[in-house]
């Protein structure tokens, strides 16, 4: 395909067909890149190498490119509809011996290129960007009856000894056996993965000091979608003092108004309504019902699915 000369950026935009007139400069749509630099010049290389073939009838183009100089003077405009295999050159800058419509195998490399940029150049932004987890301090949280939300601390390694010796901990969460070296390394390992934004650990502990009494946290982290999920134990030390749910409360607000995800979920086997309550009472509600969905010493346990949204009514 031959191409005007002096093009220094493109402009994608992202068409729609309700306001683009088939034969006409692209109006409408919704401008999604500017590429300069290389990524024009290998843009404008692949429209150039873009072979003849066949056209099909209908003109329904997804995608069009504005070019311009390097003062951003619009020069011409480029609109290929892989659908039936025409691309359009229309604008100021197209001398008349160009041919304004070029019919091109969409199954060559240069097409299949080129629809791939247009693909990524729309690609859904992160919801949470990399690299704002590890940003953040690890913030702490006063709790009821005289317990607080901090970070662990290598004096912390029994509670993470004793929660798999705990028969309901490791029935329900399935812990890790430790000795008191695995323990330090598996709290070295809680502020690692903050780093690398894996996963945000709090310890349960007493706010005057002392060891952890319980821990929550927000794991499976997908930062680019904006989710995570809330878990959570408690030593038999820290059980009755009412400090789950607002523990699971402050953890939700943070994930939501500071790391900023969408949506946090909480799940648990159905036969555990101890942390059904906690997660209904912390204001997720029940979503469903996920059948087999974890392996237990005891057989595979369905699992109830409960979840919040950020534009959710506020906790």
């Amino acid at each position: 395909m031959e191409i005007p000369t002096g093009a220094a950026a493109l402009e994608v935009v992202r068409l729609d067909p309700r306001q683009f007139h088939p034969w006409g400069p692209i109006s409408g749509g919704t401008p999604v890149a500017l590429w300069t630099g290389p990524e024009a010049d290998e843009t404008l290389a692949l429209l150039e190498a873009l072979p003849p073939g066949d056209r099909a009838r209908c003109f329904v183009p997804t995608w069009g490119l504005r070019a311009h100089d390097a003062e951003l003077n619009h020069l011409y405009d480029v609109i290929p509809c892989f659908s039936c295999n025409l691309a359009l050159l229309t604008g100021p800058a197209v001398p008349e011996h160009l041919d304004r419509g070029h019919a091109f195998d969409r199954e060559s490399p240069a097409a299949k290129e080129l629809l791939a940029r247009f693909r990524a150049a729309e690609e859904i932004p992160a919801v949470v960007p990399a690299g704002r987890m590890r940003e953040l301090t690890q913030p702490e949280f006063d709790l009821p009856a005289g317990m607080r939300l901090r970070r662990w601390a290598a004096h912390d390694a029994p509670a993470l000894v004793n929660c798999f010796l705990d028969p309901d901990i490791r029935h329900w969460n399935r812990p890790s056996r430790l000795d008191l070296p695995g323990a330090e390394e598996r709290i070295t390992r809680f502020h690692d993965r903050w780093q690398a934004e894996e996963a945000a650990i709090w310890a349960i502990a007493p706010a005057a000091g002392g060891p952890a009494v319980g821990l929550i946290g927000l794991a499976d982290l997908d930062l680019p979608g904006g989710s995570g999920e809330i878990l959570y134990w408690l030593l038999p030390a820290g059980r009755g003092s009412g400090v789950m749910v607002p523990a699971t409360t402050h953890v939700t607000r943070w994930a939501f108004d500071d790391l900023g995800l969408h949506r946090v979920r909480i799940t648990h086997s159905v036969a555990n309504p101890a942390s059904c309550a906690v997660a209904t009472k912390a204001g997720f509600p029940l979503e469903g019902t996920m059948r087999g969905a974890l392996l237990h010493a005891d057989g595979w346990h369905d699992e109830h699915l409960h979840a919040r949204l950020r534009t959710d009514s506020p906790l």
